[in-house]
């Protein structure tokens, strides 16, 4: 393990808090024995998944097409128990400036609704659809119950 791991793994929880903070609806959690955030029940962004190796690292889901492009990068690696589906792997101290806001924003937007994404992107929820009228059929009419 790194040295002072744990401290470098809790100064990356408070960067995610602060970023994961601005995602609506998003919320901390622990998967599996690591601090992580999730939309409703899907996870987006792990924190320390590789610290045994590698310190403090960010596991993030962008999907298989994305990490594909990823994976070019010597600096990420495909997420162990949980590549398969898109996730990859990054030490915090090898990334740029701006970059965790981006792959951490990138990944919620995989797992947000569209109502999250609306909330996001306008700021305001998305009007909600009127079942007939909303394709253009005329409303249907009332039945009695008798």
């Amino acid at each position: 393990m790194k040295k002072n791991s744990g401290e470098r793994i809790d100064a990356l929880v408070d960067e995610l808090r602060a970023v994961c903070g601005t995602l609506p609806a998003s919320e901390e959690y622990v998967m599996v024995h690591h601090p992580a955030f999730r939309v409703g029940k899907k996870p987006f962004v792990i924190a320390g998944m590789n610290q045994h190796t590698d310190g403090a690292t960010v596991s993030i889901n962008l999907g298989p097409q994305m990490q594909d492009q990823l994976l070019d990068d010597p600096r990420f690696t495909r997420t162990p128990y949980i590549g398969q589906h898109g996730w990859v792997t990054i030490a915090r101290d090898q990334m740029e400036k701006n970059e965790l806001l981006a792959l951490v924003s990138g990944s919620w937007r995989r797992v947000a609704n569209k109502t999250q994404l609306a909330l996001m992107d306008g700021g305001a929820k998305p009007p909600a659809k009127k079942a007939a009228v909303a394709k253009g059929k005329p409303a249907p009419k009332p039945t009695r119950r008798e």
